[in-house]
């Protein structure tokens, strides 16, 4: 990985993701500071922060950029709505919930190209829903990432929530560790709507992303995707929150 100064990267902002090294915050109502090592991770979907052994997971709902500051509006594990902004110009972060805010001081600044590089190597495999066979009629078995009608839990999201709160067990090690957080697990749904290529995206250690997989593996048949009213094999991600106890 390369690290790139401001001049290099705004105007590919929006299309990578970043990696921000800070080794010290400041409390901004407080004016209290603290020399404490901090990353902090942008992608397309979440933020997260790490902090030592402490991990917030900031799922993205909306971003806008203007001049040279990326602002966020992203959702805590307790599903409450706060703020981020990001300004490369400064070299600073801010998180803000309710009257709480803090502004990371940011050392430097990684690009990845992961994402980018992933699709590349999938490309094979994974097809977009404009895409035809004008070779031979035959069955498709392409794994989509999009469709007209996406896979969806028996019930809704709000059913599978309450599955999952009832069907997901706290790992030993986390309890111990006090792990809390979201787990992402991908799957296909297959055209009959079974679950199968169950793996873990994005872990949070302590044996919480093997018993996600394994709860996912358990769940009841899904309601297929469908593109052009046909049913396909779609992949989807499932978030598996690990609360305190």
């Amino acid at each position: 990985m390369l690290l790139f100064v401001f001049s290099l990267m705004t105007g590919a902002l929006c299309a990578q993701s970043f990696v921000l090294f800070s080794s010290r915050w400041a409390d901004v109502k407080s004016k209290s500071s603290s020399r404490t090592k901090s990353v902090i991770y942008i992608d397309s979907s979440r933020i997260t922060i790490e902090q030592g052994e402490s991990h917030l997971y900031l799922d993205i709902k909306s971003q806008r950029r203007s001049d040279n500051t990326f602002f966020y509006t992203v959702i805590d594990f307790n599903d409450a709505e706060c703020q981020a902004a990001f300004s490369p110009e400064q070299m600073a972060f801010d998180y803000q919930s309710g009257e709480y805010q803090l502004r990371y001081y940011i050392d430097s600044i990684q690009m990845e190209q992961h994402e980018a590089e992933e699709s590349e190597d999938t490309a094979a495999e994974v097809s977009d829903s404009t895409e035809t066979d004008s070779t031979a009629v035959k069955e498709d078995n392409n794994i989509y990432t999009s469709a007209d009608l996406m896979p969806e839990f028996p019930g809704g999201a709000d059913a599978m929530k309450t599955w999952l709160s009832e069907n997901v067990k706290y790992p030993p090690a986390a309890k111990r560790d006090k792990i809390i957080g979201l787990v992402e697990v991908t799957a296909v749904v297959e055209k009959d709507g079974s679950l199968s290529d169950v793996k873990v995206k994005r872990d949070i250690g302590g044996g919480c992303g093997e018993e996600a997989v394994r709860a996912v593996k358990l769940m009841p048949a899904w309601v297929p995707g469908e593109i052009k009213n046909e049913t396909k094999r779609v992949k989807v991600t499932v978030k598996v929150f690990f609360p305190p106890e």
